[in-house]
């Protein structure tokens, strides 16, 4: 099973690629649940590269790159950047067509798991406070 980060991010970057981060996570422990990867670190590597139960967490994993790529060596994304991280954050968990939706709909399957629905609202509280310090 892996095990959440422990320091608290306090960049906007830094805590939206949290929050996406710990829902992953919880979605890829409930994915992975009752599967013989659950209990091994490799084989549940292997399992997220290389199953296609496991392809559609990579539109979150895909983000979470893209936001720490933006941050990295003590970068600080553009106001567009994290304007777009923001929104296609949205589009996964609220609103949006397409692959967004499929997404929802798969998440949605996981939602009564408690780790899964705290994560979940966890990221829409901070991108609620995040577009809400946004500059207009």
């Amino acid at each position: 099973m892996i095990q959440p980060r422990t320091a608290p991010a306090a960049l906007p970057h830094r805590r939206l690629a949290a929050a996406i981060a710990e829902l992953h996570r919880s979605l890829l422990n409930a994915q992975a649940s009752g599967s013989p990867a659950a209990g091994n670190p490799y084989a549940l590597l292997q399992a997220v590269m290389h199953d296609p139960a496991f392809l559609w967490l990579r539109r979150l994993s895909d983000l979470i790159l893209a936001i720490d790529e933006a941050g990295a060596k003590g970068a600080t994304p553009s106001p567009e950047a994290m304007q777009g991280f923001l929104s296609r954050a949205t589009g996964l968990v609220e609103e949006g067509d397409g692959e967004a939706a499929e997404i929802r709909q798969k998440m949605g399957g996981f939602l009564l798991r408690p780790d899964v629905a705290a994560a979940h609202a966890k990221l829409r509280a901070v991108l609620a406070e995040l577009r809400a310090q946004r500059p207009h």
